[in-house]
């Protein structure tokens, strides 16, 4: 074979083999931009569903917050327990206890017999007051709020004096009166089930 002949050869293989390897760099980056936008996806319907799981984990507390409140109204006392962490600390008005035995105490007993000097008795939300706030944690196992109400405190007559005893015998066995005031709240999930982990009341 003459020389010429032989360059010529050796040029077409090393054309050839460099567009095959474009080619091939080509498909790679091809891929490459493919595994990428796969991963953006997988990203953003991970973020997507973070946000799905957060609205529906904020709703959850939203109508737990209502269902304790909504008892207390309706004096079902016996169901208000079941909504409380077996560690749950309570400060309410002027009463601070911790665990669930006590928080049974305090509404089966005390809340029922009216025996304390401070019940909450009817809620309303107050528009007046800045917006709920609840705030989730990433790993969804705990969350914490703040609800504003305009709360209905209602105060036990228990004054030995003629006026009070006047104001018994014609059923006035009760003070009220309406306040505006501020539930901060801590959440736990135990068992899949978002439960009330600490419960504090102040009036704002």
């Amino acid at each position: 074979m003459k020389k010429k002949e032989v360059n010529k050869s050796r040029r077409a293989f090393f054309l050839k083999g460099t567009a095959a390897l474009g080619a091939g760099l080509v498909s790679a980056g091809a891929g490459a931009a493919t595994l990428f936008d796969s991963f953006q996806n997988r990203q953003q319907m991970s973020q997507l569903q973070q946000k799905l799981s957060n609205l529906e984990d904020k709703e959850v507390l939203e109508h737990l917050h209502l269902a304790f409140t909504t008892m207390l109204e309706n004096r079902t006392f016996d169901e208000v327990t079941d909504l409380f962490t077996e560690d749950a600390v309570v400060a309410l008005s002027g009463i601070k206890l911790t665990g669930k035995a006590a928080v049974k105490k305090l509404f089966m007993e005390e809340y029922r017999n009216r025996e304390i000097s401070c019940l909450h008795t009817a809620h309303r939300r107050d528009q007046s007051q800045n917006q709920d706030l609840i705030s989730v944690s990433d790993d969804r196992k705990r969350a914490s709020a703040s609800f504003y109400n305009q709360v209905l405190i209602c105060t036990p007559v228990r004054w030995q004096s003629a006026l009070a005893e006047m104001a018994r015998q014609q059923g006035m066995t009760t003070q009220s009166y309406w306040e505006n005031g501020r539930y901060d709240m801590a959440f736990t999930r135990v068992r899949d089930q978002w439960q009330i982990s600490r419960l504090s009341y102040q009036k704002v």
